[in-house]
């Protein structure tokens, strides 16, 4: 099989430090919503000129006020450390130095590069995203964040069926399949809040979908972070192959 994603990308650094990736992407952006939540109570929850949601703000509605340097600040290093954990957790797979999947499925090298370009794509739009804010560029902003959406999605579907195996297959790799089943939980539950957030929001239940935007954003927190299960370096750990003998039943015939 050809070896496409490691022709393409190799071990040029210290691949024993990818870990530090998602848990900067997952901090930074965990603080940067932080950050402007606190500031919007602290000063008596305001109502912003164009704010649509009478009882919680939207996010963009609090980042294109005073605190707009934050945002920006907070958006490029997410935007750069999830591009970096894309990167990672897919060469991860691949690099002989790590899990060492070097002849993996032609179509899961392929879907790899296509998470990588999504993910470039979505870092991309979200530091656009803080610089074009809603009110100075109220159109351009509502479609870097479509763009933004639409290439964490992609780069998440992608990812997650990249590393199904890992999740329904025979554990091979000590201590991945738990991360890969919390990771996975995250992807669902983004989804099904995300559904929710949409159909509250165009109709109207402001309050309701105001509430969860902000969930929505803490679990992508959470989700850049649980990457670092898949990039954390198991040193000392041998690989663990399930056997034919241990799923015989414990007692079978003699």
């Amino acid at each position: 099989m050809v070896q496409i994603w490691y022709r393409t990308f190799q071990d040029f650094f210290s691949i024993r430090r990818l870990w530090l990736f998602p848990l900067l992407a997952g901090f930074c952006w965990f603080w940067t919503l932080t950050i402007l939540l606190i500031r919007w109570l602290a000063v008596g929850r305001p109502q912003y000129p164009r704010q649509v949601n009478p009882w919680i703000p939207f996010i963009s509605d609090i980042a294109a006020r005073q605190f707009k340097p934050v945002f920006l600040i907070g958006c490029a290093l997410t935007g750069i450390n999830f591009f970096g954990t894309v990167f990672s957790v897919h060469h991860v797979r691949y690099s002989p130095k790590f899990y060492g999947l070097i002849d993996d499925a032609r179509w899961r090298q392929t879907i790899s590069l296509v998470a990588l370009v999504a993910g470039l794509t979505a870092a991309s739009c979200l530091t656009l995203l803080a610089i074009y804010d809603t009110d100075d560029a109220h159109v351009l902003h509502r479609h870097l964040l479509m763009g933004t959406f639409g290439g964490l999605f992609v780069s998440a579907v992608t990812t997650t069926a990249v590393w199904w195996d890992q999740i329904w297959g025979p554990a091979v790799f000590v201590g991945l399949r738990k991360w890969c089943l919390f990771n996975t939980f995250l992807v669902l539950s983004q989804f099904a809040v995300g559904i929710a957030f949409v159909i509250l929001m165009y109709s109207g239940y402001y309050k309701s979908s105001g509430i969860l935007e902000w969930c929505l954003t803490y679990l992508g927190a959470f989700w850049l972070a649980s990457f670092a299960g898949y990039t954390m370096f198991r040193e000392g750990e041998e690989v663990l192959v399930e056997t034919v003998d241990e799923r015989q039943p414990l007692l079978a015939p003699l």
